[in-house]
C-alpha cells in the first residue's frame, strides 16, 4: 500500500511540474517598440527588460504602424506622449506598471568641445528654473497641450548670431512637428526663450530620431533637442542616449516612462 502511495504522489508531482513547464514555455514574448537609443544596441537594452523583447524604431510614425499592424504589442514611451497617443485615439491604453518606475530627464546635447554654447543654455535653463518660465511652459505645453496645436515662433534677433537646432517631431507634444511641417509643442516654445535669453538666433532643422547623433558630430546642426539621461537609480546605463564626444546641458524636464497598447490586448507586464 505504502509503495502505490509513493508511486502516485511521484506521478502527481511529476503532473505538476510538467504543467509548470509548459506554462512558462508557452508564454509569449512581450515585443516593445521604443525610439532608438543613441548609445545602446536593442539587445544589450532588451536585458534591462523582464519579459521583453525591445525594437528600437527611427521615428514615431513607423513605432505608431509597427503597434497598429501587430508587429509589436507595446510602444514604451514618455507619460506626456502617452498621453497625447490616447487622446487621438480612442483604443490606445496607457500603464505605468513596471517593477523599477522609470523616470528620465531631458537635456539637449552639444559637440563635447562647445562648451561656451553649453554654458549659455546652462544658465539660462537655470534661469528659467528659479523664475518660473519652465513650469508654465509645462502647464501651457504639456498639462493642456489640446489647448495649444499651434505653432511656436521663435523672434529672430537682429544680427545676432545664428545656431542650428535638430528637431524630431518624435515625441508629440514635447517635440511636436505639425502636418504643415512648422515646429510646435513644449521643447520649441523652451527652445523660443532661450533663444532671447541666450541673446542667439535660432534657426530649426528637422530630423529623425535616430539621427541625432550623425546630424550634431558631422556639423548639420549645433544643437540637438532633445537626449535623455536616467533620473532614477535602475541599472541603466547613464549614457545610453549620449555617445561619447556629446555634451549634455543639464535637464529642462523630466518625465515617466510608461506603456502603451492596444486596449484590445491584455498585456501583463
Amino acid at each position: 500500500m505504502m509503495k502505490k502511495f509513493l508511486l502516485f504522489a511521484m506521478i502527481l508531482t511529476a503532473i505538476i511540474l510538467s504543467g509548470c513547464g509548459s506554462s512558462t514555455d508557452d508564454k509569449q514574448t512581450i515585443k516593445i517598440g521604443t525610439l532608438t537609443q543613441l548609445n545602446t544596441t536593442p539587445e544589450n537594452a532588451s536585458k534591462l527588460i523582464s519579459g521583453g523583447e525591445l525594437n528600437f524604431f527611427d521615428n514615431f510614425n513607423s513605432m505608431q504602424m509597427a503597434l497598429s499592424s501587430g508587429n509589436i504589442n507595446v510602444i514604451q514611451t514618455y507619460g506626456s506622449v502617452a498621453k497625447y497617443m490616447a487622446a487621438q485615439n480612442s483604443e490606445l491604453q496607457i500603464s505605468e506598471s513596471q517593477t523599477v518606475p522609470l523616470v528620465d530627464n531631458f537635456c539637449c546635447a552639444m559637440r563635447e568641445d562647445d562648451t561656451a554654447l553649453k554654458n549659455s543654455f546652462d544658465t539660462a535653463i537655470a534661469a528659467m528654473k528659479a523664475d518660473g518660465t519652465l513650469d508654465a511652459l509645462v502647464d501651457k505645453y504639456v498639462t493642456h497641450f489640446a489647448d495649444n496645436l499651434v505653432p511656436v515662433d521663435i523672434a529672430e534677433i537682429d544680427g545676432a548670431e545664428t545656431i542650428t537646432v535638430g528637431i524630431t517631431g518624435d515625441l508629440p507634444m514635447l517635440d511636436y512637428v505639425l502636418p504643415d511641417g512648422k515646429p510646435a509643442g513644449f521643447n520649441t516654445a523652451v527652445l523660443s526663450e532661450i533663444s532671447k535669453r541666450i541673446g542667439k538666433n535660432i534657426e530649426l532643422v528637422q530630423i529623425e530620431s535616430a539621427a541625432r547623433a550623425a546630424a550634431l558630430t558631422s556639423g548639420q546642426v549645433d544643437v540637438v533637442f532633445w537626449v535623455v539621461v536616467p533620473a532614477d537609480e535602475s541599472n541603466r546605463p547613464k549614457d545610453f542616449d549620449v555617445p561619447e564626444g556629446v555634451a549634455v546641458t543639464d535637464p529642462y524636464y523630466q518625465d515617466i516612462v510608461v506603456n502603451v497598447n492596444l486596449s484590445t490586448l491584455d498585456i501583463d507586464f
